[in-house]
Order: structure tokens, then sequence, then C-alpha cells
């Protein structure tokens, strides 16, 4: 019978143990799969106390809730806080704690960083690592509210991939993942036909010691150990053939893909989805739902995590057709990993796992992290790609990540705003592929424009007459004397032509409220008026919204741009010949061109 005395509770309020050893100088970090990592400072040469400082502000972001949630992301931190402690302690010798840490120590920093590099990374994650230390002086924080981007002009190592050169990349992962597919399903069947009968019927046996050993027995062994019995085994299954062995070396991957075959399955994901690395290794076989329709193809839901979106890090994406075929095949290509990961009393829900074909010192053979160890940019090397000018072409995942969105104009685990502006327009293929179809609609647009627009105009000749008789001038505009007078002086100039009635606009709801429109709008308005004077910049601003077509989304340009374009490139075919557009081109002011940029970027606006 249970006893009825009521359990003794521990005296005083439960704390959680303190990440961090200060005595030690040693953080340590458990991630949300519970694997547990220590970070020792005890060899960090500098001031103690600002070696207490990095290590407080990385406790704070590694905290149960924190910014940094893998062992990835917090390595990069202390590897981060290291090197500001190396740098400081050669070029501020006299800061020693983050109290001391100025605006002027933070720029300083922040030059000789991007004198480095052009990405913005390092930048960025020193500004968060700093920004958890409650010691930071305020001055420093408002100085480090300067944020540092992406660049706009890409160094060509950066920029997208052909699409050529994109499906060359495809076609070459697709192979080895099915290649390695094939592998695995042959050894697999071998497999169950020696759990069903006890023999695979190849007649290759080998003898150890007392032990008796065939095909099927190594192939039961492999699966619950994830090694082979031993390496003289081992060589013996290559040298007999008893494995198939298509794409890989070592017979411990007879049923296990590789890591340069998961690193082609992570090719495919992204070409197929633009997932990045973060999100890749965060998949697990649980994260999805498979539709059941009867006779239908598979539908997948994915929810995805991609832990530097903070609140916004969970997402869903619909995987169907050659997609969802996908999926199903990374679940076949890994699904012995996991069995066997389980057979050892380390169970996994990881999607990607691979094995490493050697037994490493307390990891095991089984790879299942992603985020370290440069697996971006090595893993097809040697796969014998050719970029379309005939040199070797180097398989970048953060290329193809690019790629897959500017070739195929969607965001990805990000917003549409930051997949245009980060991704796809500063990317030269972007201006390429909307070349046509921006061409296409302008020649829609301006020919429409030529049938409706009405704005008034003084030519040369005009302006010269309305100076020497402004009353008959005024009468034919429909303005009055002293409003002519305005307008001739140029006193009534807007950012792309001059108003007539700025209180009496047909964009406003009552009479005598301010005009609220775009100087855009001026193009379609009954008050608006052009003079040559007007010409440099009117020709200042078609040039621009040309440049502009190269750069936005065919999209964004049907919707922002075209209707402005195709009306300005009408007025000026209207009310200007070629030899006073090309003298107007002469005369560009850098007035004009500061006013052009300011409408461009939509900061002249209401």
């Amino acid at each position: 019978m249970a006893s009825r005395r009521p359990a003794s509770l521990p005296t005083g309020k439960y704390a959680r143990p303190a990440p961090v050893d200060p005595e030690l100088r040693q953080l340590c970090f458990t991630d949300e799969a519970g694997r547990t990592r220590t970070f020792s400072f005890n060899d960090v040469l500098g001031p103690a106390e600002l070696i207490d400082d990095l290590v407080t502000a990385l406790a704070n972001g590694s905290q149960p809730g924190g910014r940094w949630r893998t062992l990835a992301t917090v390595d990069a931190a202390v590897s981060a806080a290291r090197q500001l402690t190396a740098y400081l302690r050669m070029e501020f010798p006299e800061v020693h704690s983050i109290a001391e840490f100025g605006p002027e120590v933070w720029w300083a920093w922040r030059a000789a960083k991007e004198s480095q590099t052009r990405w913005p990374g390092q930048v960025n994650l020193m500004r968060t690592m700093l920004s958890e230390s409650p010691r930071l002086p305020e001055t420093t924080r408002k100085a480090m509210r300067a944020k540092a981007v992406k660049p706009r002009k890409r160094l060509p190592e950066n920029e997208s991939y052909s699409r050529n050169e994109f499906g060359r990349i495809r076609s070459a992962a697709k192979g080895e993942v099915r290649q390695a597919l094939r592998r695995i399903r042959t050894n697999t069947e071998k497999l169950h036909q020696y759990r069903e009968v006890g023999d695979v019927g190849d007649g290759i046996s080998f003898k150890v010691g007392e032990e008796r050993w065939s095909t099927g027995s190594l192939l039961e062994y492999l699966s619950r150990n994830g090694m082979p019995p031993s390496q003289y085994l081992a060589q013996r299954v290559v040298l007999k053939g008893c494995f198939d062995l298509a794409g890989v070396s070592n017979p411990a991957q007879a049923l296990f893909p590789s890591i340069r075959e998961i690193y082609c399955l992570m090719v495919l994901l992204v070409c197929e989805r633009g997932f990045n690395l973060s999100v890749m290794d965060n998949l697990t076989v649980t994260s999805f739902r498979a539709s059941d329709g009867a006779g239908e193809d598979s539908v997948y839901t994915v929810n995805t995590d991609k832990p530097r979106r903070g609140t916004k890090r969970y997402s869903a994406e619909i995987l169907a057709g050659e997609a969802g075929m996908l999926w199903e095949s990374a679940v076949r290509l890994t699904a012995h990993c996991r069995t066997t990961l389980a057979a050892l009393g380390t169970p996994s829900e990881k999607l990607l796992i691979a094995h490493r074909h050697r037994n490493l010192i307390n990891s095991g053979p089984f790879r299942q992290e992603w985020l370290t160890a440069g697996i971006g940019d090595h893993y097809m090397a040697d796969a014998g790609l050719l970029a379309d000018d005939g040199t070797p072409l180097r398989v970048s995942l953060r290329r193809l990540r690019l790629s897959e969105q500017v070739l195929n104009q969607h965001a990805r685990q990000n917003s549409e705003s930051v997949s245009e502006n980060i991704y796809r327009s500063p990317d030269p293929t972007t201006a390429e592929g909307a070349t046509h179809t921006i061409i296409d609609g302008q020649a829609d647009a301006v020919a429409h424009a030529k049938a409706t627009v009405t704005i008034r105009s003084l030519s040369t000749a005009e302006v010269t007459a309305a100076r020497r008789d402004p009353e008959t001038a005024a009468i034919q505009l429909g303005i009055p004397v002293p409003t002519l007078k305005l307008l001739l002086a140029g006193n009534l100039d807007t950012a792309t032509t001059a108003c007539t009635d700025f209180l009496n606009s047909p964009f406003t709801v009552h009479p005598g409220e301010p005009c609220p429109a775009s100087f855009f709008a001026c193009f379609t308005c009954t008050n608006a008026i052009i003079t040559p004077a007007h010409l440099p910049r009117l020709i200042m601003l078609l040039d621009a919204l040309d440049n502009v077509a190269t750069l936005v989304a065919p999209a964004r340009w049907q919707t922002d741009y075209r209707d402005h374009y195709a009306r300005l490139q009408a007025i000026l075919e209207q009310n200007a010949t070629k030899t006073e557009i090309v003298d107007a081109r002469r005369h560009v002011t850098d007035t004009d061109r500061e006013v052009v940029t300011a409408l461009i970027g939509r900061n002249l606006d209401a």
C-alpha cells in the first residue's frame, strides 16, 4: 500500500544551473536536442574583465529562448568573441571591459572587417553579440544601429548561376542521388532476403576465427551497428564484390548515404525550394504531413524552421509533383541511418543523416549536423561541371539559393520585399530575363498613353510669344496672367512639370486642399504644363526609368513604373524633337539628378 506521507520538497526556490562558470571562464550550452558542449575561454589572452563581459553576453544570447539555439550558432558567436578580444588587444589595449567599448572602437573594428569582406555577416553577428551585454554604452548601441547590408553590386562569384548552369548542377546532383538510392535498394533487398531465408544465394562466405560470415550476415551486422565487424572483413567484402558499392568505396556505406550524397540531396532541395542550410539542418521526418487521397500523387506539407527569423521562424512548404517525389527520396535515402541509430540507443528524427565511413571518437559513424565544416561549397568539386564560359563550375549552396529565387521569381523563407530587393533585383540575370517582358509591355503602354495623354505644353516659340503677349497666351492656356508670369519665371515648377493650381487638384476630395498626389501623377493632371525648361529633367527621368526596368522584377515594373514610363515617353515624343532631346540631355544639372533620384526612390511622395 502506498504511503500517505507527503513528499518533502526542497527548501528555497529552484533555480536553473548557471550556464557560466565565472571562475573557470566556461560557457556550457545545451541545444534543443539535448546535446551539450562546453566552451572554455581559459586560453584567451586579454583583460579579465573584458573576457568576463563577453562570456556573460554569450550566456545571455544562448540561454533558453535566446537568439542562439544551435551548437553551430553558439560556436560562431564564441569565435567572434575570441576574434574581438584579439583585435582589441592589438589595436585598443586601453579597452579593459565592454563598458569602455565606445563608438569609435566599434567603427574602427567595423572598418577593418569591411576592408576584408563585402558580406555583412560578421558585422551583424558582432552587433548581435555585443548587444547582449548589459554593460555596452548606450552611445555604442546607437552607433551599431547603422546596419550593414548585402552589397547591391555582387562579385561574379556571388551572382546567380545561369539557367543552363543551374540545370547542369541539378542534373548532376540528381544523378548521384539516384545512384545512391539504387545502391541502398539493391543491398536492402539482399538484407531482406537474408532475413527471410537465411541466405542471399551468392555462395560467398568468410571464416574469421570460429565464426563464419556471409554477405547476408555482414549486411545484418552493418544494419545494427553502422560499421562492419572488422577492417579485415571490410577489405574482403570489397575484393569479393559482396555489396553493391556504386558511388562509394567503403562497404560501411552499402546501406547508408555518404556525406557527398547528402550534399547532392541538399543541392536538390535548394534547387526545388530554395532552402538554406539552417532550414535543411532542422528538417525531420516528423515535420511533414502527407495527403491520403485515393488515386492522387502525394502532397506533403513540410514544416520548416529558420531560427534567424525570430518569431517568424516557423513556416510551411507544400511539396507536390516532383518536389513531393524528392521528399520521398530523401526519406528512403536516410531510412537505414535512423533505424541503425535507434538500434544503437541514440534515436534520431533528423531527415538529413550521412555515414562518415569511419567511426570518429565520441561521434559515431553518422553525421547529423550540417551548419559547420564548410558544407556549403565544396562537395561537388570533382563532378566535372563546367560554367557557360567553359571554366570549372564551383557549386555553392548560397549561389543556388540565390539562383532559385532569381530564376523562379519567388520568395523562399523570406518576405517578397526581401527576396526582390536583396536577392533578385541586384542580380544581372533578373535584368536579362525581364528585358523582353518589359519591352513588350512598354510598347503596349506607350500606344495607350499616346491616345490618352492630354497634358498642356509650350514650345520654345510659344514661350517667346507668351513673354511678348502674356494676355493672349494666358487666354489660350486658360490661366490668369499672373499665373502665366509665375510659370514663365519657373516659380510653379514641381519635380516633373509646372503646376498652375496646387490648391485645386483633381486628386483631392475637397476644393482648396493641397494636392496629395505623387509627382508622377502630374503627367495625367489638367493643372500641369511643360515647357522647354523641363526637358532636361524629364529626359533624365526617362533614362532613370530605363535603368529601373533592368533592376526590378517584371511584376513590380508593371504595377509601379510601366504607366508612368509610357506617359513620359509619349509626352516627349509629342513635345520635343530628337535634336531638342539631345540638347536637353547635355543640359542636365546636378539638381536634376538629385530630384530624379529622390523621385524614383519615392522620397518626394506625400
